[in-house]
């Protein structure tokens, strides 16, 4: 009996997992940027945060332009705005999913509109599941608006995951 209890006590007071220090500051820049989208779970997390933009099962509509100078904040923001079903999906197909989590999408944009470097970081707990993966997959596939800068486009964008 005492060596159960002995068990449960160290078993209790195991530590819990570091925080990594560093995503948590590139979220901090990330979420400075501009507004993380929330995306709830089908399973539990429909509702469970109050009045804030939600991945919506359909997205709209979007025609690419072209846009003279650099593709601007809010022309990449509509496009991943128009694109959280996709995300959603990702993150519903999961079925061992760490419930609730956060994620940071890196995007590299083409003058032509195209993806072509995507990098999704999580922290531990979410990085190990098939969330991060599915959404670079996905996101390779969409269209922006070609723009006539020089450079490509790098852009960040925070998520956060709800349920699960």
């Amino acid at each position: 009996m005492r060596i159960a209890l002995l068990l449960l006590l160290a078993a209790g007071c195991a530590k819990k997992p570091a925080a990594d220090a560093d995503f948590d500051k590139r979220w901090s820049d990330a979420e400075k940027a501009v507004d993380p989208a929330v995306i709830e779970s089908l399973r539990t997390g429909q509702g469970l945060v109050g009045e804030v933009r939600r991945a919506i099962d359909s997205p709209g509509g979007l025609s690419p332009k072209k846009v003279d100078g650099p593709l601007p904040d809010d022309e990449i923001t509509k496009v991943i705005r128009a694109n959280l079903a996709q995300m959603k999906a990702c993150y519903d197909a999961e079925s061992g999913a760490a419930g609730s989590g956060k994620a940071i999408v890196t995007l590299d944009i083409s003058q032509a509109g195209a993806v072509v470097n995507v990098r999704v970081d999580a922290p531990p707990s979410f990085a190990d599941t098939k969330v991060p993966a599915c959404i670079g997959a996905r996101a390779k596939g969409w269209a922006f608006p070609a723009f006539t800068a020089k450079e490509p486009r790098h852009f960040t964008y925070p998520l956060v995951f709800v349920g699960g």
